[in-house]
């Protein structure tokens, strides 16, 4: 099926859904017309959530706080509001047929807010008292009014206990690796499922070839599309999201229209930036021989020097490689509706240019909702999505080729200012700047995702929801070297390169979840949940390469002189059934029992279904009567406890033996053969993961404080590693097979506080901290083994702990370095503790003062950079410089550099090379850094009015990002990753985090 086709069906049924007839269910019928406000500020309260329970009216206030409601059938009936940050409301009224009842609503504000209603990962009462499981939840709009976020990892990043973050690279439009409480998993993904309302999406990054630097799928979300994010931990709150979702679950949730909301409201987003390349590069350093001091010398560094001086060049300063980046970004949004529909539109455009000159980001958004409500008890929802984005990626990381290795690799001692081709300070011959410039990595990706969803209540005790929708995806991606005469590249290369891929993703969704709600007696409720869960994934790629090209301008990949290519495609489908039974007691006391059977297409059709189970339990205890003496100490406490499981799911035929293609001769003509491949493991199952939870949610001072305490322990069973089998088996590769575990436990805390309230001062405090220990608690039997750089697989250790022949002894005197006979476990790969402080200040209800503070402490980090300029290359300065290093440190770091001397010795006497000794180069990353500053001031409504009567409201923001950094690390950035495995962090020629300014104007129209 063509990827148009697709498309083209999906708007076939939007279509047919909006035909629809418009009629009312009920013959009496009535409206509603109220307000909403704060309760202590009488001001009207804009985006408050109002419905009215077992109908399907919702809608939300505008910005004078005002809703409506149309068609409600007459009598008494219950209308409530909802809002981040205020109590929930409601109140009965009685709807006269043929008139308009006006109700008000206010609301009052509060820190804990326990009738917030969670989304993701929930089925009957959605309320987040009636939660077992903690869901976290982040408000869009909240952050990025003050905040310089232009993609989802600047929306998260220290917004969520527990949730970590890590850009792979400071290069515009590369990716974040994310972890939710730790790594589960060796050989499968680590990063959570991303569903965009309830439609899950092709998630995770696309590798460029450039080591560390990946392009990211989550690049392609505009912020500005979204309304809140829910993230789902872990097991114990995912099972509901089957056997794939032990790595947690992000529900992005859009933005969109309400019927009721019968003003048209439009916001304009304009923002310019700059982006400072944040490090000074170092410089490469060596002694002048007495042929480049020679007045014939074509070194300009060493010409008319003394033999052996000491001379440094700085390639990427000396050519200007580094740029000012720039930031631009337009967005515009619309909501408005009508009596009994509502709708979103959105467009948005960014353009990124990185501090490097062919590192570039552009991507173009175009976003509607529609909300449609033929009868009281039928709800539609539709959505679409489009994207386009294209990211350049610039040569870097463990490269040749690239800006930072071609100059922190160089030679001074190459210098030539005579006009000829040579290395003049590069690493490469004649790889100078316009080389590198030249090289082009480049992924386009064109994206739509749609969604419908449709809740029919055909009795208010009885409601269904039912979602359908898909991911179509295409990428385009490059990897171009042009033909020149100037020797850049070295061999065939120079002729010219083209490597295409064109890849193609679709992911579909089918969910239904129902809902029967009973209530016995006055005190006792009961809902009983039921559901089905369909995805289907298929993947496409072919790839070709064409080398040797006549010119540049016909580059094309079959205009290449040698041509080679390959392709290929997988194919998976998940069914999983759930099913919940939640009894609440007096709407305090609420326990829920639930299980999920899963089927999934990578293990045949013959493998048992797998099975996952939850149970827990939520008391509002300060709603007790016995709790009232207490309320004067702790306003509002709720306990809340919950144990789960899920899984994790291997690539499609990971169970299926395998044979691999190989040409066979017979009599002189070439057939196809085959030889064995991977025998299989039919009794393969997904990894399963195991975790409980319990915690506290509590409001203190008037709930002006507010606190989320969680405990959790997880633990991952059956993991799935290849098991060595004998060679002589005739087979290329190991099977896989269930084997081991893996822990992960740690606390999580979230604190809000409003410390003060006075009439031109205000200052709110939002803090988080989490710890994690991460254990690999067996192998079942298999030895420890690599997992990138310096990381080991070690049984009682971190997952990829960091390893290294650890010096028991320097003896300067005698220039003898002793070390183990062995690997030592030096260090974590994850940080054990996390924590970030946010603080809000605002005077005169005008001007908002925001800072973000966060740090991640006692991980390290592989300076492989500093390694290999001082052991392999020998450019740095403390390595060419004898006086730099006290000889104690020389020795730690390079051993005895006597000729014909081991540069180490292990504690019984062998030999030992700096290769296995890096203790010197596995360095503290521990840091502290203020991610982001910003001042935004509202101008005042007699400002607003000057600028048009169509103007409701303006506001002007400057926001910085990554301003400043405190660490032990001598690297540029200790967040880096120059791998692309998950369980390496290791800093190799690899750009830092930019530092970026951000000005920016909002208005709403």
């Amino acid at each position: 099926m063509s990827h148009r086709a697709s498309i083209r069906r999906w708007a076939l049924a939007v279509g047919l859904l909006l035909m629809l007839p418009v009629k009312a269910l009920f013959a009496q019928t009535g409206a509603i017309a109220g307000k909403v406000t704060d309760a202590a500020t009488k001001q009207p309260l804009a985006d408050a959530r109002v419905v009215i329970p077992g109908t399907s009216f919702e809608t939300v206030s505008d910005r004078a706080g005002e809703f409506h409601f149309a068609t409600v059938r007459a009598g008494a009936t219950v209308i409530g509001a909802f809002r981040l940050g205020y109590k929930a409301v409601s109140d009965t009224i009685r709807i006269v047929a043929g008139q308009t009842t006006n109700v008000a609503l206010q609301m009052t504000a509060t820190l804990v807010n326990l009738s917030e209603v969670v989304v993701t990962g929930t089925a009957g009462n959605q309320e987040r008292k009636a939660q077992a499981a903690l869901v976290a939840s982040v408000s869009a709009a909240d952050v990025i009014k003050d905040a310089p976020v232009s993609n989802m990892a600047n929306l998260l990043q220290s917004r969520v206990p527990g949730v970590s973050l890590s850009s792979q690279s400071g290069s515009a439009g590369s990716a974040t690796m994310i972890r939710i409480r730790g790594a589960s998993s060796i050989n499968l993904s680590n990063q959570p499922l991303i569903f965009v309302d309830g439609i899950r999406i092709n998630e995770g990054s696309i590798a460029s070839g450039q080591a560390g630097q990946q392009f990211d799928r989550l690049n392609d979300i505009n912020p500005e599309d979204i309304e809140s994010v829910e993230v789902v931990k872990g097991p114990a709150a995912a099972t509901l999201y089957g056997a794939d979702a032990s790595a947690g679950v992000i529900q992005i949730i859009t933005k969109k229209g309400h019927a009721g909301q019968n003003a048209f409201r439009q916001t304009v987003r304009i923002e310019a930036g700059t982006e400072d390349h944040n490090f000074t590069p170092p410089d490469n350093y060596g002694f002048c021989t007495a042929a480049l001091v020679a007045t014939t010398s074509t070194n300009p560094l060493c010409r008319g020097q003394a033999v052996g001086t000491l001379i440094h060049d700085n390639p990427l300063l000396r050519v200007g490689a580094f740029r000012t980046g720039t930031d631009q970004l337009v967005s515009w949004n619309a909501r408005g509706g009508g009596q009994n529909y509502g709708y979103n539109l959105s467009y948005g455009s960014d353009k990124i240019l990185g501090v490097l000159p062919n590192n570039t980001f552009d991507r173009y958004n175009v976003r509607t909702n529609f909300n449609y409500i033929p009868t009281s008890k039928l709800t539609i929802d539709v959505g679409l999505g489009l994207t386009q984005s294209k990211g350049t990626l610039p040569d870097n990381d463990n490269n040749i080729y690239g800006w930072l290795g071609g100059a922190l690799l160089g030679n001074p001692l190459t210098r030539n200012d005579a006009g000829v081709p040579s290395n003049d300070g590069w690493y490469g011959f004649n790889r100078h700047y316009n080389a590198i410039n030249s090289i082009e990595h480049s992924l386009l990706t064109h994206r739509a995702i749609t969604n419908i969803t449709a809740n029919y209540l055909p009795t208010p005790w009885f409601s269904n929801r039912f979602t359908l929708g898909a991911d179509f995806l295409q990428d385009e991606q490059r990897t171009f070297f042009p033909k020149n005469d100037s020797t850049w590249y070295g061999g065939l290369t120079d002729g010219g390169s083209n490597a295409s891929v064109l890849r193609t993703a679709e992911r579909y969704t089918f969910d239904y979840l129902g809902n029967m709600r009973k209530s016995f007696g006055t005190d006792w409720e009961t809902n009983l949940s039921f559901g089905l869960q369909v995805i289907s994934t298929r993947n496409d790629f072919l790839s070709a390469t064409g080398i040797g090209f006549v010119t540049n301008a016909n580059n094309s990949v079959g205009s290449g002189a040698t041509l080679s290519g390959g392709g290929g495609f997988t194919e998976q489908r998940q069914f999983g059934y759930l099913g919940q039974l939640q009894v609440g007691y007096d709407n305090k006391r609420f326990i829920q029992l639930g299980v999920r059977v899963d089927k999934n297409s990578s293990f045949g059709t013959t493998a048992p279904a797998f099975v996952l189970p939850k149970i827990g339990g939520s008391w509002s205890i300060s709603d007790e009567k016995f709790f009232e003496k207490y309320t004067k100490y702790v306003n509002t406490l709720r306990l809340r406890a919950a144990w789960g499981t899920t899984g994790r799911f291997p690539d499609p035929g990971s169970a299926l033996t395998t044979l691999v293609a190989t040409p066979y001769n017979l009599t002189g003509t070439t057939i196809a053969g085959a030889v064995p491949g991977n025998p299989g493991n039919p009794n393969l199952k997904p990894e399963r993961g195991i975790e409980y939870e319990m915690g506290l949610d509590a409001g203190f001072f008037d709930n002006r404080v507010s606190a989320e305490l969680t405990y959790f322990n997880k633990t991952t069973n059956d993991l799935i590693l290849a098991k060595p089998i004998p060679p002589s088996l005739g087979f290329n590769s190991n099977p896989l097979a269930n084997i081991g575990s893996v822990l992960n436990s740690g606390i999580e805390l979230a604190l809000n506080v409003s410390a003060l309230r006075k009439r031109d001062v205000e200052w709110d405090i939002r803090a988080g901290v989490n710890t994690l220990h991460n254990e690999l608690t067996s192998l079942g039997g298999l030895q420890p083994f690599p997992l990138g750089g310096a990381g080991r697989a070690l049984v009682g250790q971190q997952l990829g702990v960091f390893v290294s022949k650890q010096i028991q002894s320097i003896d300067v005197a005698n220039k003898k370095v002793v070390v183990n006979d062995t690997l030592t476990p030096m260090g974590n790969l994850y940080p054990t503790l996390e924590w970030n402080v946010s603080n809000t200040v605002t005077l005169f209800k005008n001007l908002r003062l925001t800072a973000l503070v966060d740090a991640k402490k006692n991980f390290m980090v592989q300076n492989f950079t500093a390694y290999f300029r001082e052991t392999q290359l020998v450019r740095s300065q403390l390595r060419v410089d004898t006086t730099y290093l006290s000889a104690y440190q020389r020795l730690r770091r390079y051993g005895n550099l006597t000729p014909g001397q081991p540069a180490f010795v292990t504690v019984t006497g062998k030999p030992e090379t700096v290769s296995n000794v890096i203790d010197a180069y596995l360095e503290p990353g521990d840091f502290v850094r203020l991610r982001e500053l910003s001042a935004t001031y509202d101008l005042p409504d007699t400002w607003v009015r000057k600028l048009g009567q169509t103007v409701q409201g303006a506001s002007l923001t400057l926001a910085f990002q990554n301003v400043a950094l405190w660490t032990n690390y001598s690297g540029p950035d200790p967040e880096v990753n120059s791998q692309s495995n998950a369980f390496s962090r290791q800093d190799f020629l690899t750009l830092p985090n930019a530092k970026k300014t951000v000005l920016r104007v909002n208005f709403t129209f």
